[in-house]
């Protein structure tokens, strides 16, 4: 009985993912967009404004952000971003890179991590990085298919 009466309470907070709420992020500095889930707060500006953090319930976090492809073509920095993933203590179970995206999801402990990054022009890369409960992991799988769909490049930065 206390596990259903979390389960409401949760629900309760997180509204359904099909609701029109969803919240639209946009970044002009590297020209990429993505649609938010309910529920999540945006964090303040970082001072280079590459992105956003948003936080959301139980400990939920979903990080925005913009970087330029110094050293490698994409797939080595999507390459790289797996490599740190897994130093960093994630068992990264999936992933894939292709020439101009690539995804890869990991668990830590009761934590999952999931990583898409899509190539923008201008050498540079956007990647949206969700980290919520295991226990979550059928409530974020309709989440994570909408903000994979509605990432997309809308320009070129300059």
């Amino acid at each position: 009985m206390r596990y259903v009466l979390m389960l409401l309470a949760w629900l309760i907070a997180m509204p359904a993912v099909s609701a029109a709420d969803w919240q639209s992020y946009a970044n002009a500095r590297f020209g990429y967009r993505v649609e938010v889930p309910p529920g999540f707060k945006v964090g303040r500006a970082p001072d280079n404004d590459d992105g956003r953090t948003f936080t959301g319930p139980n400990g939920d976090r979903i990080l925005v952000f913009g970087t330029y492809l110094v050293d490698a073509a994409f797939e080595g920095e999507a390459s790289n971003r797996i490599a740190q993933a897994m130093d960093d203590g994630w068992q990264i179970s999936y992933s894939r890179v292709e020439a101009d995206w690539a995804s890869y999801s990991g668990t830590r402990g009761s934590r999952v991590l999931y990583v898409r990054g899509v190539q923008l022009c201008d050498e540079a890369a956007v990647f949206v990085m969700l980290e919520y409960r295991n226990r979550d992991l059928k409530t974020y799988d309709p989440i994570v298919k909408r903000m994979v769909a509605s990432l997309k490049p809308v320009g070129c930065a300059r």
